[in-house]
């Protein structure tokens, strides 16, 4: 993608946030009225997915399962993805750079270098850092026979519900892998979004 935004690579995670009103300060940076979630606590991520307060039934429907490829591309379509801070105890963000982020995703389907991790079974999961990240063998297996596809990877062992803790994967073939376009991982509604954070290796037929 010859005009990628240089502050965010493949590879990286963004705070989804839910948005309101848009303002210009004059001579500053762009404003977004945050309407959730409460970040109190966490560190400071200087990367966020805005998302306007008008799809919110998106996150019930995810929550559900009830979420193919289509509908999170329409949703998507709405996103941007940004460069800034939160301010005035977290009811603005302030921005200093965004870009739409479905373009980014599609773009950087190509791009090689991901890293290539293999789904442990004993675990039924991979290990993109020191913690696992949970797919079910149901997940991994469907990833494995469609080309393409997104779905809830993991849902919270003790409850069953995606709403307290939830992963969801799109994957997509490319040569002898399957690329993880976009990770979703929810705590408590509060959703950490990777682009393009892995690779795994495609299973041959026995």
């Amino acid at each position: 993608m010859a005009d990628a935004p240089d502050w965010i690579h493949p590879g990286e995670t963004a705070t989804l946030l839910w948005h309101g009103a848009r303002a210009e300060r004059p001579g500053g940076p762009r404003m977004y009225q945050v309407s959730g979630p409460a970040l109190e606590g966490l560190p400071p991520a200087p990367r966020f997915l805005l998302a306007p307060t008008e799809r919110e039934d998106f996150a019930a429907r995810l929550y559900r399962g009830g979420v193919g490829l289509p509908a999170l591309r329409d949703f998507l379509s709405e996103c941007r993805v940004a460069l800034g801070e939160l301010i005035d105890d977290g009811a603005f963000l302030a921005v200093t750079a965004e870009a739409p982020v479905l373009p980014l995703i599609e773009a950087w389907k190509a791009d090689p270098g991901r890293p290539r991790l293999p789904y442990l079974e004993d675990l039924s999961a991979f290990m993109p850092a020191e913690m696992p990240l949970y797919v079910d063998p149901a997940a991994h297996a469907a990833a494995q026979r469609e080309r393409e596809l997104f779905r809830m990877a993991w849902a919270c062992d003790e409850c069953g519900d995606a709403a307290d803790a939830g992963v969801f994967l799109w994957t997509a073939h490319q040569g002898d892998g399957i690329r993880v376009c976009l990770l979703i991982h929810n705590d408590a509604g509060i959703w950490q979004v990777s682009l393009h954070p892995f690779e795994f290796p495609k299973e041959t037929a026995a």
